[in-house]
């Protein structure tokens, strides 16, 4: 019995004073199948928080800012929430005076929307909404990263940087490996040591590089492995270059001269 009367419960937070509290700060912690409110202080749900609190010595107010909430959050259950608001609403539909009131009042706050909406908004919605849009920016970062090391294999991406750029690969094929956009792939450029070629450069592996990616591209398009022999034997079957070009989605000139590569002719009265 003495044991138990020294007890103290152990409170997972408490406030900066160091009195203890049942419930996390800065949230209300809802009961799912009634909708009551737990008091931070004591533990107990209730349907009513604002009431109950003056039994701590705290007004809605002062309880909303010693628990870090907003300022206007509601200390009552839903469902009581609920039962008022239906018994407000029956209240307004059937007094046309209420109305009336209700109208002017709503004229009032009309007339004040442009102070309202002057005033700076409130430092704790500040701060709750930065640190959501930090904690979602970490979330984005990680989920790039494990992407990235996915592509990669064993390789770092500054390894991967130097090895392809030196073999010719553009900006854009690097784009669409890495997944990094222009700004921070010029950056991850830049920490690999790797001198970006002028604008305009051109060089004999980046020419292959960008004709075997129009290759793939036009051979994915219209569904197969072989593109010079898909062309040669539609072109023999009657298709104009104009009806090729459309398929493959490139130019007359560009089909043209895919067929005269793989010496297949070109049908002048389908030209």
């Amino acid at each position: 019995m003495g044991a138990a009367a020294g007890f103290r419960h152990g409170h997972l937070w408490e406030l900066p004073d160091g009195t203890g509290l049942h419930a996390r700060p800065g949230e209300l912690t809802v009961e799912d199948a009634t909708g009551r409110l737990c008091c931070h202080l004591c533990g107990r749900w209730y349907t009513s928080l604002g009431s109950h609190v003056r039994a701590h010595g705290y007004t809605a107010e002062s309880y909303r800012a010693a628990m870090d909430l907003y300022a206007g959050e509601p200390l009552i259950a839903r469902t009581l929430s609920a039962s008022i608001r239906d018994r407000q609403a029956g209240r307004y539909h059937r007094s046309e005076e209420l109305r009336e009131v209700f109208a002017a009042g709503a004229a009032r706050l009309r007339g004040r929307a442009r102070d309202v909406r002057s005033r700076p908004e409130p430092a704790q919605r500040v701060n709750r909404r930065r640190a959501a849009l930090e904690a979602g920016r970490r979330t984005v970062a990680t989920r790039r990263a494990q992407e990235l090391a996915a592509r990669l294999g064993d390789m770092t991406l500054a390894e991967y940087l130097r090895s392809a750029y030196a073999d010719g690969a553009s900006m854009e094929t690097l784009a669409a490996v890495t997944g990094l956009g222009r700004v921070r792939l010029r950056a991850a450029l830049d920490d690999a040591g790797v001198a970006v070629r002028p604008v305009g450069t051109n060089t004999p592996e980046g020419r292959r590089s960008r004709a075997l990616s129009a290759d793939r591209a036009a051979a994915e398009r219209v569904g197969t492995d072989d593109l010079p022999t898909w062309l040669a034997d539609r072109h023999t079957a009657g298709w104009s270059l104009v009806r090729l070009a459309a398929a493959v989605g490139h130019s007359t000139h560009w089909v043209r001269w895919r067929l005269e590569r793989n010496s297949a002719p070109v049908l002048r009265h389908l030209g």
